[in-house]
């Protein structure tokens, strides 16, 4: 960066070197070795300064500095030739090239202006502007001294948070649920449910007030089962249908039956015969 007038500003190619390249070939590979190698390091100054140029008004907080503004001077940095020095874009150029509305490039050109960072150089109604990138030294110290404090508050930040010890417990929305500790479920501890005394409701559809084990065709000489001695638990099925019913291809209707909670006498005295 060239330092004048209490001002950063862009290093260009020396009118000096401008003049000795006019009267060299084209072709870079035919230059004198000290001059080209003068021309390579007055480059690299050059790339690097619109570089840390560019990351100084990034950071500005202006109000009259909003986006697009960024947008239009990132534009004028890289319109601006190294070897001549020029950065002479239409504001019709930049429109179109940005996709914004004409007006907006006045206004912004203005704001940019007003703001320090460029100096408009007016050549006449039909000629373009001219502009020059420029950074005042005051504006630019100011940015930095912001950027390294807030940075030194995310560095504390980062450092109070690292400090606390991490709980996935009392992280936010974490569930204390533990599958491990949960309640276990025993079906054998459910609530016993016996349809034989239901209210209201008659076993197998036998007619009200009729015994669930004397159906049309008993004759009261017949064995049955007592109702008592099928299992309401789970946990007994396979004792008692091992004991009950000894035709193997039939035990697993009859646990069919248990769980769905309707064996019934008559249905165990059909399995087991």
């Amino acid at each position: 960066m060239l330092d004048h007038d209490d001002c950063y500003w862009l290093p260009v190619l020396p009118a000096e070197i401008r003049l000795q390249m006019e009267k060299l070939p084209p072709n870079k590979q035919d230059w004198p070795v000290e001059l080209k190698k003068e021309y390579d390091r007055l480059r690299s100054d050059f790339v690097r300064a619109k570089a840390e140029f560019t990351t100084w008004f990034r950071k500005d907080r202006d109000s009259r500095m909003n986006r697009t503004c960024k947008l239009i001077l990132v534009y004028l940095v890289d319109c601006l030739n190294f070897e001549t020095g020029r950065c002479d874009p239409s504001q019709q150029a930049i429109a179109d090239e940005l996709s914004i509305g004409l007006s907006t490039v006045e206004r912004c050109i203005r704001r940019i202006a007003d703001a320090r960072w460029i100096e408009v150089v007016r050549r006449g109604k039909t000629t373009t502007n001219f502009y020059r990138l420029r950074a005042p030294k005051a504006k630019v110290n100011a940015l930095l001294d912001n950027a390294a404090d807030l940075k030194e508050r995310r560095l504390e930040a980062r450092k109070i948070r690292m400090s606390i010890p991490s709980d996935p417990s009392k992280v936010r929305d974490h569930s204390d649920g533990d599958p491990a500790k949960m309640k276990a479920h025993d079906p054998s501890k459910v609530r016993a449910h016996d349809p034989s005394e239901m209210r209201g409701k008659h076993i197998n559809r036998t007619p009200e007030g009729e015994h669930p084990n004397k159906g049309p065709c008993f004759d009261g000489n017949e064995d049955t089962y007592p109702r008592e001695s099928i299992p309401v638990h789970e946990a007994h099925f396979g004792d008692w249908v091992r004991r009950n019913i000894p035709d193997v291809t039939r035990h697993r209707e009859a646990f069919r039956l248990l769980r769905e909670r309707k064996m019934t006498p008559e249905i165990l005295r059909r399995l087991a015969a």
